[in-house]
């Protein structure tokens, strides 16, 4: 875990990488929570984590369904590239942030 200004500096200078998941139920209904916290505070967004440092894609993935689901084994199917740019951030000082998911 960073320090919480080394951590702002990390938002403020690059984008963050993340994982987001797609849960499907059997009726194709999608998984959704409501953000608490900003950026994107209010909006509705599907499970997700940032990937940490020396952290592969698939043991990033099974931290993630572990986490937000409390499970250990599903089926997976990668979905592409995308981003998000907010201008907030989780913090009160102004700068943008930016993810790569």
């Amino acid at each position: 875990m960073l320090p919480l200004e080394t951590f702002k500096t990390v938002i403020e200078s690059s984008p963050l990488v993340s994982i987001d998941l797609i849960v499907l139920n059997s009726e194709g209904q999608i998984l959704l929570g409501k953000r608490t916290n900003r950026p994107a505070k209010g909006y509705w967004f599907v499970p997700v984590r940032r990937i940490l440092k020396d952290e592969s894609f698939e043991r990033a993935f099974k931290r993630l369904i572990t986490a937000e689901l409390n499970l250990t084994e599903v089926v997976s199917k990668f979905k592409g590239a995308y981003q998000h740019f907010y201008d907030d951030n989780f913090s009160e000082n102004q700068f943008t942030t930016h993810y790569v998911f």
